[in-house]
């Protein structure tokens, strides 16, 4: 024998150890051979294994100690795998059971879900998530790795909890977003109802709105053609120059005072669906119809084309 192993872990133990096998099955390839004994902590369901690593192979290329810590490298690795794929739901899991009297149980798998999301995904950018997930991973291959140089018995329950408190923090923090997430889509579907009661108990001031969303701007008229806006920007100028309200809040705000029977939105296909759109949708339901193209919407695409640059109005 030239290297024995201890580990101690939870896992669906069949597609561990086929992993296990096939991760390792390079060292058959060069006349080692792996041995693994398997026996489960009837208390606490934990798998043990014992692993051994047997042979004696001359080598002009590699000294024992070379395999060995080729061995430990991989090992590292594998783990760190198994620790993501594998711990991260428990983890996860516990840190929501450790808040159970500040989380509803209906919540829980919701918060759940949205905190392993955020983990695998805390970017819009695909390739920055990618990055992001292979660096937690590599720091925690490298801290197996620093443990396995000195120990030859790994508890991988006690050595996250002991030695990996960096990453017991991010999973305290995912959980913590997706707490606030839910909190602020709860509150933001609470608004939304609120609008939505005021819009249908009200009567409607103006048959028809035409809504053509600009970079940071927008555009109304009514069901004649004639720009309805300027008279509501009058009456939201002092908020809009000193209480930090936005463009897309004055919009909004527009419509539920004039209540239309029918919003006509225009020009999505170039705007694309925007926050103050997603309200609108919300708010208004079954009134909203979607252009498909006019003369409106070619007017704009074409001005737009011709000079992509716009002044802000």
């Amino acid at each position: 024998m030239i290297y024995e192993i201890k580990i101690a872990t939870a896992a669906e133990d069949i597609i561990f150890l086929e992993e296990f096998h096939h991760r390792f099955c390079w060292l058959e390839e060069r006349g080692y051979e792996l041995t693994i004994n398997k026996s489960v902590d009837e208390v606490s369901g934990t798998m043990l294994l014992d692993v051994g690593l047997y042979g004696h192979i001359k080598s002009t290329l590699f000294k024992e100690k070379d395999i060995v810590y080729i061995f430990k490298h991989q090992m590292s690795e594998f783990l760190a795998e198994h620790v993501v794929r594998d711990w991260e739901v428990r983890l996860l899991r516990r840190e929501i059971c450790k808040r159970q009297r500040q989380i509803h149980i209906p919540d829980r798998e919701i918060i759940y879900v949205k905190a392993a999301d955020f983990l695998k995904r805390c970017n819009n950018n695909e390739s920055l998530n990618l990055l992001m997930n292979y660096g937690r991973k590599n720091r925690i291959s490298h801290r197996i790795l620093d443990y396995l140089f000195s120990q030859d018995t790994l508890l991988i329950e006690g050595f996250i909890n002991f030695c990996m408190q960096d990453y017991l923090t991010e999973i305290r923090f995912a959980v913590d977003l997706a707490c606030e997430e839910l909190k602020n889509e709860k509150e933001y579907n609470e608004f939304v109802k609120l609008l939505r009661y005021f819009v249908d108990t009200q009567t409607s001031r103006v048959q028809e709105v035409n809504v053509l969303m600009e970079n940071n701007s927008f555009v109304l008229w009514d069901g004649k053609g004639i720009a309805i806006e300027e008279e509501f920007l009058d009456y939201y100028m002092d908020d809009l120059l000193y209480n930090d309200i936005s463009l897309d809040d004055i919009l909004i705000s527009i419509l539920i005072t004039v209540v239309p029977r029918k919003i006509v939105l225009h020009n999505l296909q170039k705007t694309g669906e925007n926050e103050s759109v997603r309200m609108i949708r919300n708010v208004f339901g079954d009134r909203i119809v979607e252009c498909r193209g006019c003369e409106r919407c070619f007017s704009y695409q074409k001005t737009h084309e011709a000079d992509p640059i716009q002044p802000n109005r």
